[in-house]
């Protein structure tokens, strides 16, 4: 008799319908879903966009675009049913330190009145979409994520399944060059994962136009980068599987079904189960999880007293209904018949990342890539293939084949399986590659370089060499000397003599005249005494003179009747009976003792280049040098105008000598290696960058610096200890565990031979297991 044919065994569990708002840069997208018992199922969505964007949007616009496509979505459902129950979807920047800003906060809130929301809580779209990645291929992602829109794109940089930045810009020129232009801007200061991962590509012709994109050299990409685009509902189903995982439900997905409202679900649909989605999505979180004591498995629930202001909103707006009794007994049946080491077993098939976060409820939830749907779709046909297979029939045949063909079947079984045991254990192996980036970091010290000396690292000692470069050169620099240039004023006066004594006067002596001008005698010149009586009068000897001024300029060229001393008698003067001429003056510029300095500083440095090249060719093998020339001389000097000569330009021809400091690598390897933690991490001798500051040559001979060094750091990975601490633990754990160690930026694992079932442990054998460490 089947019992389940009867009709009052064949009851139906009324389904809750819930509504999800996806809220993007240029448009929102309402989905509808419903939850039996333990699964949850896609039912519906509509999609409308805004006039530019959802910052500028009114708060009108904004109602009317949500009211809409809610509208949409829910044509799908049964008449008379409308969701009120909303999960939201919100954009990175609305999120700040894990609760909504309040200016979006209050736009939310309106929407909630106007529109009959009862918010259930909240997750971060591009966080989600990170996660589905991650949980279809089991691996932390490392990509860069662009999101696209009609005017406006978005560009989320992603490492080891964390967001590190997130920028958006208007479409310039094509998606392409507007991805390439907000990468050329990002701060993170690394080497770009080379993937980029298309979200939403809604023409074939845009991935085909990222292919072809011949990317900027200035990107740090490892090479060149590779393309995936995204099924245009993964951001439907990345938020249904962060409401499956909260729910503690399994998530049936299927969005390629006609939008008419189905109640049943197929055999051949693809089922996520709970135990899958676990640890994914955090929607809810609390400090106060301990105090409220609902608490069932992986899934965390909050009184409805606390729960107002779980995700930002302020109370009286967000609540977060509690499972009812049922749905908790049905989650105990699930667990009650796995043993204590059924459930050791499947805990560890978690990733060792997911069970951090499990054990730790703290910190973002990130994830990685994704999976092909056509494996799901093979999966879940097989699966059902299975259930329908008649094994009570197998079995009673089996019975009819007697004692001796039952002991052959089990003789070949058991040589199949100590066959599979003999590849697991003895002929699987496995290679990893670990890439590694380079963790740089830079110290300073004080050093002594000794042409002397042999290295001495305890007492900062490195022996070094000093070379010699000669480079010839000019260069031209224009004058800033100042000089007045004229002519000195002249003119002829009478001298008169009052003296009773003719007086000779030389060649030279000074005339000053009455404005203070200085005048000097052409020649000398004898004037008489003077003559007559005391009662006719005296007449004073005269004589004509020609003079000269001492200074160039127009201020000697004095007037008529001026008067002058000669010397320093009171006897003798003279006159001028016409004013003096010929005085001028001007300034002109003339080569300087600052222009021949500056000449000689700048030569050098003019030539430092060249040296630079020419000391390239002087060192070879383990030696290197500091770039930084110690000293330099200059020898052949040849001006072309000389010291106070009137000139614009003056040219200095020269060779100058540099003196390098030159060295041994592996010295100032050893050097560096006390600077930094040598034990932790290794050095990369190709990385090593040495400059000097502040070098002063002493007396003997040495030359003290203060020196900075900047140095690649490589975390040091024991690649046999690894190994014995991996082996026959399986591929998705150890390229979590590996992925999260210092300084690795990737990990490829091949097991080989690709057997199934086993090829997805790594060998039982530690020797087995090849390690290989690429640094890049």
């Amino acid at each position: 008799m089947k019992f389940n044919a009867l009709p009052f065994l064949d009851k139906k569990e009324k389904p809750d319908y819930f509504l999800s708002l996806i809220l993007r840069n240029e448009k929102v997208k309402a989905v509808v879903f419903e939850k039996i018992g333990n699964t949850i199922k896609y039912v519906n969505d509509a999609e409308e966009e805004f006039e530019n964007t959802i910052e500028d949007a009114s708060t009108e616009e904004f109602l009317n675009v949500l009211d809409k496509a809610i509208t949409s979505a829910e044509s799908a459902l049964p008449q008379n049913i409308e969701t009120h129950k909303t999960l939201l979807a919100l954009k990175q920047s609305w999120i700040e330190d894990n609760k909504i800003k309040k200016e979006y906060l209050e736009k939310l809130k309106k929407a909630g009145d106007e529109l009959s929301l009862d918010p259930i809580g909240f997750l971060v779209f591009s966080e989600s979409i990170i996660n589905l990645i991650h949980k279809e291929e089991g691996a932390p992602v490392s990509a860069i994520l662009v999101e696209f829109g009609k005017k406006y794109l978005t560009v989320t940089l992603v490492r080891s399944g964390k967001i590190r930045e997130v920028r958006s810009s208007e479409i310039h020129e094509s998606a392409s060059f507007t991805v390439d232009t907000i990468l050329k801007h990002l701060q993170t200061p690394e080497v770009l994962p080379s993937r980029i991962i298309l979200l939403e590509e809604e023409e074939d012709g845009l991935t085909q136009e990222f292919i072809g994109h011949s990317w900027s050299k200035s990107l740090p990409f490892l090479h060149l980068p590779q393309i995936l685009s995204l099924p245009q509902e993964s951001d439907v189903k990345a938020v249904l599987l962060g409401a499956s995982t909260q729910m503690g439900t399994s998530l049936v997905f299927d969005i390629k079904k006609p939008a008419m409202y189905e109640r049943r679900q197929t055999e051949d649909e693809a089922v996520l189960k709970k135990e899958d989605l676990e640890g994914d999505e955090k929607i809810i979180k609390s400090d106060n999880l301990e105090d409220s004591g609902q608490k069932e498995g992986n899934v965390e629930y909050i009184d409805k007293d606390t729960s107002m202001e779980f995700f930002g909103f302020s109370e009286g707006d967000v609540a977060k209904s509690r499972p009812s009794k049922e749905e908790l007994k049905e989650e105990e049946k699930e667990t009650e018949g796995l043993s204590k080491e059924e459930m050791e077993e499947h805990f560890e098939e978690i990733p060792e990342d997911v069970k951090l976060r499990e054990e730790a409820r703290e910190g973002t939830q990130v994830a990685g890539i994704m999976v092909l749907e056509k494996a799901k779709r093979f999966l879940a046909k097989f699966f059902v293939y299975l259930k329908r297979l008649d094994f009570k029939g197998i079995f009673e045949s089996m019975k009819n084949l007697g004692p001796r063909n039952l002991a052959i079947f089990g003789v070949i079984g058991l040589i199949l399986i100590l066959a599979v045991f003999y590849l697991f254990f003895f002929q699987t192996s496995a290679v990893i590659t670990v890439f590694q980036n380079p963790n740089m970091q830079e110290k300073s010290t004080s050093a002594v370089f000794s042409p002397t000396d042999s290295t001495d690292v305890d007492q900062g000692i490195i022996s070094a060499e000093i070379i010699t470069v000669d480079e010839k050169g000019s260069i031209t620099v224009n004058t800033t000397g100042k000089k007045d240039v004229g002519t000195k004023a002249k003119g002829t006066v009478t001298i008169f003599n009052n003296d009773t004594d003719s007086v000779n006067i030389s060649q030279g002596t000074v005339l000053t005249a009455s404005n203070g001008q200085k005048f000097t005698l052409d020649s000398s010149v004898s004037v008489s005494s003077a003559s007559g009586d005391i009662f006719s009068g005296t007449k004073p000897g005269t004589k004509n003179a020609n003079v000269t001024a001492e200074e160039i300029g127009t201020e000697a060229n004095v007037p008529s009747d001026t008067k002058f001393t000669v010397g320093t008698s009171k006897t003798v003067a003279a006159k001028n009976d016409n004013a003096f001429s010929g005085g001028s003056k001007k300034s002109v510029t003339v080569v300087s003792d600052k222009d021949i300095a500056k000449l000689r500083a700048e030569l050098p440095k003019t030539l430092e280049q060249k040296a630079r090249e020419q000391l390239r060719g002087k060192i070879s093998g383990d030696q290197t040098a500091i770039e930084n020339f110690i000293d330099t001389n200059l020898s052949g000097e040849s001006f072309d105008k000389k010291k106070d000569e009137e000139a614009k330009q003056i040219t200095l021809r020269a060779t100058v000598t540099f003196d390098f400091l030159a060295y041994k690598k592996s010295d100032v390897l050893i050097f560096a290696s006390k600077l930094f933690d040598s034990e932790k991490f290794s050095l990369d001798e190709n990385r090593l960058q040495v400059s000097a500051k502040n070098i002063k040559i002493e007396k003997d001979e040495d030359i003290t610096a203060d020196v900075d060094i900047k140095a690649g750091l490589f975390a040091k990975i024991d690649t046999n200890e690894l190994a014995k601490q991996i082996a026959g633990e399986p591929v998705a754990k150890v390229k979590n565990q590996i992925s999260n160690m210092e300084n690795v930026s990737n990990v490829d694992i091949k097991v080989s031979p690709p057997l199934p079932f086993i090829s997805g442990s790594l060998p039982k054998n530690p020797d087995k297991i090849k390690i290989t460490v690429t640094r890049s």
